[in-house]
């Protein structure tokens, strides 16, 4: 039998991923060696039940401001904490992230999922202000709709994927205003980050101190490379090194399904919240593979960083040994998944090639946003 990874898998439902991919893997005889990997007190194991049976999703508005509501039920909380999923470019579809919106949601947390654009009519420069007023409007009803569940105050939380990651740290940097209307976020996720034109306002200098930022980057990035990643963590210079991690999730192709680190590998469809809508719908939902990657990694990583964020620790308390926490299994001949590297500083995470993905020729550097990595650091290192 070809190599496997002892978690990976396949599934495009919403309903019980992590079940469904331990069940396949029994029935093949494959090991899921890497489950015993986590001790008592860190992250759960992948198959865990999860804390609600299904989801309520609502979609409000037309156009450019609109945005889904998705909220847990059966049972349904009082209250939940709220957070803000920030799609890509052309992805205004939530069925591409379908598979990470459910598992957030069935673990008791809301999630708005802003549109932000039309098609090919809404001009880059429209996309922060229509993100912001999306999330205000959603906070609203939330309050005060009827049959909502009420936000968990003050559990409020952004993860953004390609161009969604920049409009999270930027969003951040706009809560600092107390006449923003939008609450300060307690955790920042940035996936993949990109951006269509470069923003000089706000300065991300401007995100709270207070706020837990992770920035995260594919090796096999060709879409963005890892740019635009490090002008975010490099700006959010408000924020302490305990607060903060860069993490560069690494190819790994031992064996089959190969896991890829590109810029869609945190993407992850879920056909049942489709909505119809996107231009490259079609496409976009066939890329939206959810694997080790997915659950052992990106999701992992957000329930660490959301619950720590909500709890009011820092990320040295969240993640004081991320190869362990982050361990992502192991093939069936033994040999051990490559993990992600975590740091709290840029000259230790090698630099993506190219840096600025498949556009080349960068736009203009922004004073103040961007570290160039040295040489070796260069060194993409396996």
């Amino acid at each position: 039998m070809a190599n496997v990874p002892g978690e990976a898998g396949k599934a495009g439902s919403g309903r019980s991923i992590q079940g469904v991919l331990l069940g396949v893997m029994a029935a093949l005889g494959i090991a899921a060696a890497a489950e015993t990997a986590w001790e008592e007190g860190e992250a759960p194991a992948p198959g865990s039940s999860p804390r609600h049976g299904s989801i309520k999703r609502y979609q409000i508005g037309a156009g450019p401001r609109s945005y889904w509501l998705f909220e847990p039920s059966q049972p349904k909380p009082e209250r939940a904490p709220v957070v803000v999923f920030l799609h890509g470019w052309f992805a205004v579809n939530p069925a591409f992230y379908g598979a990470w919106i459910d598992h957030l949601v069935r673990s008791r947390r809301i999630v708005v999922f802003p549109r932000y654009q039309n098609d090919f009519g809404t001009a880059p420069r429209e996309f922060l202000p229509n993100a912001l007023a999306a999330i205000r409007d959603a906070l609203a009803v939330l309050e005060d709709g009827d049959g909502h569940v009420r936000p968990e105050h003050p559990k409020f939380a952004l993860i953004g994927h390609s161009l969604g990651g920049s409009l999270a740290a930027q969003i951040a940097a706009v809560s600092s205003d107390p006449h923003s209307g939008v609450p300060q976020p307690r955790a920042v996720i940035t996936l993949m980050a990109g951006e269509l034109m470069p923003a000089r306002e706000p300065p991300l200098s401007r995100i709270p101190a207070t706020t837990l930022l992770v920035v995260v980057a594919g090796e096999d990035d060709l879409v963005v490379g890892d740019l635009r990643s490090r002008q975010i963590f490099a700006a959010a210079t408000a924020i302490p090194r305990s607060r903060k991690r860069f993490v560069l999730f690494r190819s790994d192709r031992h064996g089959f399904p190969p896991l890829v680190a590109e810029h869609f590998a945190a993407t992850g469809s879920n056909r049942s919240l489709d909505s119809g809508d996107g231009v490259l719908r079609a496409l976009q939902l066939s890329l939206g593979e959810v694997n080790v990657l997915d659950w052992g990694g990106f999701w992992r990583l957000g329930d660490l960083v959301l619950d720590a964020s909500f709890q009011g620790l820092t990320l040295d308390d969240a993640l004081p040994n991320p190869n362990r926490q982050l361990h992502l299994g192991y093939w069936s001949d033994g040999r051990i998944v490559q993990p992600p590297l975590v740091a709290d500083n840029l000259e230790a995470i090698p630099g993506v090639i190219p840096t600025n993905g498949i556009r080349l020729i960068p736009w203009s550097r922004l004073e103040g946003q961007i570290t160039t990595p040295t040489a070796s650091a260069r060194r993409t290192t396996r």
